[in-house]
């Protein structure tokens, strides 16, 4: 008997091994970073390099929640895309240096561009995914579309 027939919800996916792999490969980064005599320089080989929003995923039941941290970030330099069944949410974070007047000597948040693509259902309603941004919080609402609606029937005397 599957999942579905006993009233069960099916697993969840498994994680994505390319996620799984780039917060291992940014785990990596950052170990090597602070042991440097004063981080990552604004100007060296580091600069502008890219970061990796984290991201959760709810099912609820009207489709797909996604929420992804990206604080720094101004809704204008964010961009969504579907395609098929990927939906692609990319954007930069700027670096801005908050004091002209002082040399910066360690600089650990990340700044430069960030993609993120996560496979969606196939009976999604494209014309209806909404976003917003929120106190560094993105929010992705991804609603299915409805496949069935309920029907009257009418007795034959009745109005």
């Amino acid at each position: 008997m599957c999942a579905e027939q006993s009233g069960k919800k099916p697993p969840p996916d498994p994680p994505d091994p390319l996620d799984e792999a780039m917060f291992l490969s940014n785990g990596m980064k950052d170990i090597f970073d602070s042991h440097r005599p004063y981080g990552r320089s604004e100007t060296g080989f580091l600069a502008g390099r890219s970061f990796h929003p984290a991201a959760n995923i709810y099912e609820t039941s009207d489709g797909l929640e996604i929420t992804l941290d990206v604080p720094g970030v101004n809704r204008e330099d964010v961009d969504l895309k579907v395609e098929g069944n990927r939906l692609t949410i990319s954007g930069t974070r700027n670096f801005i240096k908050e004091q002209s007047d002082q040399d910066c000597v360690r600089i650990e948040r990340r700044f430069g561009s960030f993609s993120r693509c996560f496979e969606v259902p196939s009976d999604v309603d494209r014309e209806a995914i909404s976003a917003k941004l929120e106190n560094g919080v993105l929010t992705i609402l991804v609603p299915r579309k409805r496949t069935s609606h309920e029907i009257k029937v009418e007795s034959e005397g009745s109005e």
